[in-house]
């Protein structure tokens, strides 16, 4: 009996209920499709990396002043120092005298004209006026012996009269032999003293508050007997100079306690050189200077008391006199711009 054949129903493939995976483009690895390969970024890609980086670099500059601000302070005074030199258009130069080093400014051209500092100053004293007055004069306004960064040499006498003997080496290896010479309290003092010992070279005289006269104070140059010690005492200092007050940032101030601290046995030292040496008081002998002079100063000033002032303008015939109202010991600091320009008014009136 013949078999019957039974025929195979095909199965059905079950369908997959997943769905298709599709392939991964990875865009984080490749490049962006809008741009090529090589990638060049559009202008403004480029400007947006400049402003990137300055931004970034001023930063750095801001994070490195603010480090020197705070633990370098002297640093970031020399670069104030640098830009004000930089805008008077002097510069730093340095001279041997005797063997004793000694820096100064110098900048600018025409008829010499010699700046000195006060005492416990230096050189910087007159650098923000002498913008005003390098256009038309050769402005040398150096550090005195013993002051600013001239050595401590124990071995040297720092009296007024020294001093006036330096500055005439000075001038003459500089080859200035004719000049206008002034100065603020100590240096007016020399300025004074240099110009009773050698008439003939000071063509006019400039006494800014200066020392050198007895009025009522028993002992100029007297010895300092209380260290700068704390920040109530440096604001104490600074009250006592000047009037208008002029802004110290607090790390300023700790340099500078810390530098009349370190230089106070040593300031008394040249304060007994100045009394116990030449040219002290010049009260006898003062109305011998026969050269044409103004006198400026401050009508508040608490460190030479103005009658001081008052006694050089009795004393030396012909003197002009200009005083800054609401003004301490300092006007080159006060009055920066207006104190030079009453020296250029007053030199414009000298005949040469």
């Amino acid at each position: 009996m013949a078999k019957k054949k039974t025929s195979k129903k095909p199965v059905k493939k079950k369908l997959s209920t997943r769905k298709p995976v599709k392939p991964s483009r990875q865009p984080e690895l490749a490049a962006p499709l809008y741009l090529p390969t090589h990638y060049e970024a559009p202008p403004q890609s480029k400007k947006l990396s400049i402003g990137k980086i300055a931004a970034a670099a001023a930063v750095l500059v801001f994070a490195s002043l603010l480090f020197t601000y705070f633990l370098y302070p002297r640093a970031l005074l020399g670069i104030v120092y640098k830009i004000y030199e930089f805008r008077a258009g002097v510069s730093e130069k340095t001279i041997d005298v005797d063997g004793y080093s000694a820096g100064y400014l110098e900048g600018g051209s025409g008829p010499a004209l010699v700046l000195l500092h006060g005492f416990g100053d230096s050189r910087i004293s007159f650098a923000q006026s002498s913008r005003y007055l390098t256009d038309r004069y050769r402005v040398i306004m150096p550090d005195l012996p013993g002051f600013g960064a001239t050595a401590h040499d124990v071995s040297r006498n720092y009296s007024i009269q020294s001093q006036v003997v330096f500055l005439h080496k000075f001038l003459k290896k500089l080859g200035i032999g004719s000049f206008f010479l002034g100065g603020n309290s100590m240096g007016g003092h020399i300025s004074a003293a240099y110009t009773l010992r050698y008439p003939e070279q000071v063509k006019a005289l400039i006494l800014i508050a200066a020392a050198g006269l007895q009025v009522r104070d028993p002992t100029p140059y007297r010895q300092s007997l209380k260290r700068i010690e704390t920040e109530a005492d440096f604001d104490a200092f600074i009250d006592k100079t000047f009037v208008k007050k002029p802004f110290i940032p607090r790390p300023f101030k700790d340099y500078m306690i810390e530098s009349s601290a370190r230089d106070f046995e040593w300031l008394n030292r040249i304060r007994s050189d100045i009394r116990a040496g030449g040219d002290y008081i010049l009260n006898n002998r003062i109305r011998n200077i026969r050269r044409p002079t103004m006198v400026l100063y401050g009508d508040r000033d608490l460190i030479v008391e103005p009658d001081v002032s008052r006694l050089y303008l009795k004393s030396i015939r012909g003197s002009k006199a200009v005083v800054f109202t609401n003004c301490g010991h300092a006007p080159q600091y006060e009055e920066v711009e207006r104190t030079a320009q009453e020296i250029r008014d007053f030199l414009a009136t000298v005949k040469e």
